[in-house]
């Protein structure tokens, strides 16, 4: 479509997540100013580093809401650039990035760093959606379908083996999850998924079993009361916040997990905090947000009419609201840990820049969306 006859953004998408965001930059502070005093660093520590990466990550929301997506289809020269581009930098993360927690995910560039697997997600998105739509004829076609989306699982298989290699299973399962749901709404035969979902959950299986840290994970998981002080006091910790949360909590800065007593709680955790200073009225409250982010996304996707957004259009809603109830869902012990944090609000300006990303992008789509 046009430039020039392309509607405004949707500015509802707009308010709801920058609500999500302004509540993190609330609670992160709120978490982390005590852990930043202990380190011999001003109380804004983390909140001045989380308030730079949103200040890039709105710069780039901005610029990319003025792109028109749609040329990708003719042009995929952009997106493999990119992609070679990620894969060299996921390289030089295993090869020369620092260690941290056990993991090798970021890339020092002075003092700032740079964490190529959340980069990686819109990426795979317009990946995922241009293969779709490029190869559309063969999807009816028994002989065809398969050899094309093999095709596919290989582009996506070389930078998601680097992401797992980090280690990082919780980037991947969410890639490949929405690659998944970016296939099926493609148009693949149902069949391939018969095929695909029985292999994919074997294949992860084994990571877990052959993985002694995941695996326990998800013991700890199923019994933390079994090891309360090592692999589940963080699930503990993290159930005793939103306990003592209730329904109103007991408000801002007055939570006492934070202090020291549930690990990551700016970060994977913030959730936990939130609910604790804020009771289920806040907890309710974000939830509601990316249910409304969902709606958005939904409803910029069934009234734009070319495929190519369309698929586009679910893959970036889905990689922010997907991400969002695994996050919730560790927090309140429904899943084992996967260390993944919460969009727009954990402390992390990579993981705050790749929302901002994916909201841009899907700004733009709604440029392209019928009245």
């Amino acid at each position: 479509m046009a430039a020039d006859v392309r509607r405004p953004v949707d500015r509802w998408l707009v308010l709801f997540a920058l609500a999500l965001v302004a509540i993190g930059m609330v609670w992160i502070y709120s978490a982390s100013a005590i852990k930043a005093s202990q380190n011999h660093a001003a109380a804004t520590a983390f909140l001045t580093r989380q308030l730079m990466g949103g200040a890039i990550g709105i710069a780039f929301m901005l610029a990319l809401s003025q792109v028109d997506l749609a040329i990708l289809q003719d042009h995929q020269r952009p997106l493999m650039a990119a992609y070679f581009i990620l894969i060299g930098l996921l390289l030089a993360v295993l090869v020369i990035g620092p260690k941290v927690n056990g993991a090798h995910r970021w890339l020092r560039l002075g003092p700032m760093s740079i964490q190529p697997s959340e980069l990686f997600k819109p990426l795979s998105v317009l990946l995922s959606a241009a293969w779709m739509i490029r190869h559309r004829e063969a999807w009816t076609n028994r002989r065809d379908a398969l050899p094309k989306l093999l095709g596919l699982a290989g582009i996506l298989l070389v930078p998601l083996a680097l992401i797992l290699r980090e280690p990082d299973f919780g980037t991947t399962f969410l890639i490949v999850f929405v690659a998944l749901m970016v296939v099926f709404l493609g148009g693949a035969p149902k069949w391939i998924f018969a095929v695909a979902i029985p292999i994919l959950g074997a294949l992860g299986t084994a990571f877990v079993v052959l993985s002694p840290y995941r695996l326990a994970r998800v013991t700890s998981f199923l019994n933390p009361e079994a090891d309360p002080l090592g692999k589940g006091h963080q699930a503990i910790q993290s159930l005793v916040a939103v306990g003592n949360g209730g329904f109103m909590g007991v408000g801002l800065g007055g939570g006492k997990q934070k202090l020291f007593y549930l690990p990551e709680a700016h970060t994977d955790f913030i959730y936990a905090v939130i609910a604790e200073e804020s009771g289920m009225i806040g907890t309710i409250a974000i939830l509601v947000l990316f249910v409304a982010i969902l709606w958005r996304g939904y409803r910029i996707a069934r009234r734009v009419g070319d495929g190519y957004l369309k698929l586009c259009a679910m893959g970036f809603v889905l990689l922010l609201v997907v991400q969002a109830m695994m996050n919730m869902s560790v927090v309140l012990s429904l899943a084992p840990n996967k260390g993944i944090p919460l969009p727009f609000i954990s402390f992390g300006p990579n993981s705050l820049i790749a929302s901002l990303i994916c909201l841009g992008l899907l700004l733009s789509i709604s440029k392209d969306a019928s009245a």
